[in-house]
């Protein structure tokens, strides 16, 4: 058994650390960037589309850092917990409860990434009409896509965001349950030679 050493455990604990510190102020950011661009738009504040556009790109990088974080951190210790299971022919109930969770878990970072990229790049696009001039009356077609992609990155970034002190957490339990002193191992499967050993036994004492 090959259990985490005191530095394996201090560099997790460092980078869940970081994990959770970034999303605690990735959270209020995405925040107000979202309620900031509809203020631009309506003009409930003297604010300028500039500085949507800055908050956006901070609020992009953030984002994308986190997320990213995230993903390669779980990719780390499901590699650990795989090795894990196979050098110490544990129980490959392990690896689905990993796969499971970690799998629906990777759905909402990819997509949060994907959608708050194209929602920045399609703002940039909007705000500075390079793309598209704006029409004269009402929005443009560019600036109405960005609002609905934000509109959606916000919700599901949000939604990973939250969810991931969470799957931290199950991630923890499942990490405890492999490394642990005692792990559930594999049950034994009996060979050939061993079940046919058994046959002659079973011959014998029918005959007597």
């Amino acid at each position: 058994m090959q259990e985490m050493s005191a530095s394996e455990g201090i560099k997790a604990g460092y980078m869940q650390a970081a994990i959770l510190a970034m999303a605690v102020v990735n959270i209020p950011l995405l925040l107000a960037q979202f309620v900031m661009g509809y203020g631009v738009h309506y003009g409930w504040w003297s604010l300028e589309i500039s500085s949507h556009v800055k908050m956006g790109l901070v609020t992009t990088i953030l984002t994308m850092l986190v997320h990213t974080t995230t993903m390669f951190y779980f990719m780390g210790t499901g590699s650990a917990i795989k090795e894990e299971v196979r050098e110490e022919n544990l129980d490959l109930e392990y690896l689905r409860r990993a796969r499971a969770f970690k799998g629906m878990f990777f759905y909402a970072l990819f997509f949060g990434m994907l959608l708050i990229m194209a929602t920045a790049m399609l703002g940039g696009g909007a705000h500075s009409d390079l793309l598209r001039p704006v029409q004269p009356v009402g929005q443009s077609f560019l600036s109405r896509v960005h609002e609905l992609l934000a509109l959606v990155s916000f919700f599901v970034n949000m939604y990973a965001l939250i969810i991931t002190p969470i799957y931290l957490t199950r991630n923890n339990v499942l990490l405890d349950e492999v490394m642990g002193t005692n792990p559930k191992r594999a049950e034994a499967v009996p060979s050939q030679d061993d079940a046919q050993g058994a046959e002659p036994v079973e011959d014998t004492q029918a005959g007597e």
